[in-house]
């Protein structure tokens, strides 16, 4: 089956070069100028991936980020500007941004960045995991009822599925090692060991 992608970039050079790229990997690709159409694009066909611009005509990028977040989230989204900084990058990896790339676009780091989020698993239900014969839980290894454990597995969910750095910091016996696991097995390197 091959992926679709959806390209979102007001400049018609810059849709091209994607598509060219993107159709090199045998992947097919959809694009769109601005929000607009991205988002006709989106309730009207399956993305494995978006790739949007941070400034829009009609908007930016976090906006496209935070609605592809609520309606669709199993399509991780990568962020691409000219006009990244630090903060631009922070609020878009915050917003569930998969990852953020800054232009002129290293073909080699986007090749890369796509085969990396083509191999996310499918997003898992935040919700309690179910009931093992043994009495061990599936799925997310942190168990609970309570709304801040819900919480907690939605970020974990969300930091799985994002190219960024992770720090986890706690007292002794809070569960870090839970949370590093939890978020290993939900990201893109599940198949990989997790290092120390």
């Amino acid at each position: 089956m091959t992926h679709k992608v959806l390209i979102v970039d007001d400049e018609p050079d810059i849709r091209e070069l994607l598509e060219i790229t993107l159709g090199r990997m045998s992947l097919a690709t959809e694009s769109a100028p601005n929000l607009a159409t991205a988002r006709e694009l989106l309730n009207s066909h399956s993305f494995a991936l978006c790739l949007t611009e941070m400034r829009l005509p009609d908007g930016d990028g976090i906006e496209l980020v935070e609605y592809i977040q609520t309606n669709f989230n199993q399509v991780p989204v990568a962020v691409i500007t000219a006009h990244g900084s630090t903060e631009t990058a922070i609020k878009a990896l915050k917003s569930g941004a998969f990852d953020f790339v800054s232009k002129p676009v290293d073909l080699q780091k986007l090749r890369d960045l796509v085969n990396s989020a083509l191999r996310l698993p499918p997003k898992k239900s935040t919700q309690e995991p179910a009931m093992k014969p043994d009495g061990t839980r599936s799925g997310v290894p942190i168990t609970g009822n309570s709304r801040r454990v819900q919480l907690l597995r939605e970020q974990i969910a969300k930091l799985a599925r994002s190219q960024a750095p992770i720090f986890i910091s706690g007292e002794s016996g809070s569960g870090k090692e839970l949370a590093a696991r939890a978020i290993h097995k939900q990201s893109s390197g599940a198949t990989l060991p997790l290092s120390p």
